[in-house]
């Protein structure tokens, strides 16, 4: 396989959108990559703008030495009826899609074709996402390599076994909802104090991402910064109070394990 292998899309919704975006942005020329989505306007819109070639889903797999699967969960089974026959035995096939495990890729696109599941998020479209993924059987360390040079431009990459997917979609997949949530949550209590939704948005989001940036930049652990800016008998001790006291931990996990197990379901669907 080439050192920059050519890439075709199935499906350019967000994570498909961030992947093209990322991989024109490292080098790839349009020549090189090549998208297909059911909505021919949004195709347009991003051809202008990376340049990728399209053709009706019946060829895109054809001639390309990476295929990503970026469509949902449920359209997977017209999709398999399409590449039906359409696979080369050496083409590289990527899924990004939740749920969708490499044995159920694998009875039907063949045990033998590589095949690598990724679970990326909504931030890799700034260059600032994690992805994760594992390797199926057909896959080899080339394989793998490759997979992190086409999942960096998103941000950090990591590698996990099959059976920890599950518990990355709910976590990093899913965790940008959640983080969006707290930031909501954190304005309207702003709002309700009296300050106005302008300044309480911008006191919101510049604190998220500053502690992140903190957590990023050094070598202490959440808890340990969290200890640091706790002052015993203090204001962010009675807050902090109250989210322990209502089993803000808890809570947290509960819902942590709502979304494994709907992935676990979107897989079985």
């Amino acid at each position: 396989m080439p050192s920059k292998p050519s890439i075709a899309f199935i499906g350019a919704g967000n994570m498909g959108e961030a992947m093209l975006r990322g991989l024109a942005s490292a080098g790839w020329s349009p020549d090189e990559l090549h998208a297909y989505d059911l909505r021919q306007d949004r195709l347009n819109q991003l051809a202008k703008i990376i340049g990728f070639t399209s053709h009706k889903v019946e060829t895109t797999a054809l001639g390309y030495d990476v295929l990503v699967l970026a469509v949902k969960p449920k359209d997977f089974e017209g999709l398999y009826r399409v590449l039906e026959n359409q696979l080369n035995p050496n083409q590289l096939v990527v899924s990004i899609a939740a749920g969708k495990t490499l044995r159920d890729l694998a009875f039907h696109l063949g045990d033998r074709q590589p095949l690598i599941r990724v679970m990326p998020n909504t931030p890799g479209l700034i260059g600032q996402g994690v992805s994760a993924f594992c390797l199926g059987g057909g896959a080899t360390e080339d394989h793998a390599a490759l997979a992190e040079k086409i999942l960096r431009p998103l941000g950090k990459v990591l590698r996990v076994s099959e059976e920890d997917m599950d518990a990355v979609t709910a976590l990093s997949g899913s965790g940008p909802a959640y983080v969006f949530l707290f930031m909501e949550a954190l304005q309207a209590a702003g709002v309700g104090l009296g300050l106005s939704p302008e300044a309480a948005f911008l006191l919101a989001s510049q604190t998220i991402t500053g502690a992140a940036a903190m957590i990023q930049a050094g070598d202490k652990s959440p808890a340990d910064l969290r200890v640091a800016v706790t002052s015993p008998g203090g204001t962010t001790a009675a807050a902090l109070e109250v989210f322990e006291d209502a089993g803000f931990r808890a809570l947290v996990d509960k819902a942590l394990r709502a979304a494994k197990d709907r992935s676990i379901e979107l897989g079985k669907s």
